[in-house]
């Protein structure tokens, strides 16, 4: 029986699920008696609904700045290692999924907050009115859940990959891994044994070609040439030329890290 189909409906049959999820567990609050209009109990004079998108657009705005923010701190962790020739951060698009999941769910819930708390009690009720008329739930409350149970753990996340990166000196590497405030050195002088790799292999035994160098001390340890994430999946030329340049050793080869053969690394 051929399934090629499911792939297709998961996504509209979750969307769907999710909705009526949303209607069960936060149904739309009774509607105002006028949600087309505003009363004018508020004092100040109504906001049109194009001042209250850019409000939204601004909101939005701001908090895709915070990828500049998530990346300089990890550059600036970085660079607390000291004088290096060259440094690896991660890739850019890590920085990229906080600002971008919250510039998407926390606009609209932040700007009723806002109005609400300015006395623009109509422009907030006539803004949840309405949406919560065409979603059938209560919007409001449920892109808050979203914004707090989807983007506060993203940030969380990315906030721990600030320490993630490689740096490359004349005399060592110093290497900052994910959640982890420590930082571990390698001394150059002390390498043994450097080996490349072509990739890995997925479970059917296909090759998955991803190069990297590692490098093997004297104490035991490895440093992985890829470790700081630049370049994604395959180690770049300049970064392989540098690290064997500097510890003086000639590469071996495996096509994966298992084919590694044994070999002097104490």
């Amino acid at each position: 029986m051929k399934l090629d189909w499911l792939p297709r409906a998961i996504v509209p049959l979750a969307i769907a699920l999710a909705f009526a999820l949303f209607r069960k567990f936060a149904p739309a609050p009774p509607q105002p008696d006028s949600i087309t209009s505003y009363d004018h109990q508020q004092i100040p004079e109504p906001l049109s609904p194009g001042a209250i998108r850019a409000i939204m657009w601004g909101i939005a705005f701001c908090l895709l700045l915070n990828f500049f923010l998530f990346r300089g701190a990890n550059h600036l962790w970085a660079k607390m290692d000291g004088p290096a020739t060259l440094r690896l951060y991660p890739p850019n698009v890590i920085w990229c999924f906080a600002p971008g999941f919250a510039a998407l769910a926390i606009p609209w819930p932040l700007t009723v907050w806002l109005l609400r708390r300015l006395g623009r009690t109509d422009e907030a009720d006539s803004v949840t009115a309405e949406s919560s008329t065409s979603t059938g739930f209560d919007s409001f409350k449920i892109m808050k859940w979203l914004s707090i149970g989807i983007v506060g753990p993203i940030a969380l996340f990315t906030l721990l990959a600030t320490p993630k990166h490689l740096s490359i000196s004349s005399t060592g590497a110093t290497l900052g891994s994910y959640a982890s405030l420590q930082r571990e050195a390698f001394t150059f002088d002390k390498a043994k044994r450097a080996i490349s790799i072509d990739g890995y292999r997925d479970r059917s035994g296909k090759l998955i070609p991803a190069r990297d160098l590692l490098i093997y001390f004297a104490n035991g340890r490895r440093l992985d040439a890829n470790a700081g994430g630049d370049g994604g999946t395959r180690v770049r030329d300049d970064v392989v030329q540098l690290l064997l340049a500097r510890t003086g050793l000639h590469p071996e080869h495996a096509s994966t890290e298992r084919d590694i053969l044994p070999g002097t690394q104490n």
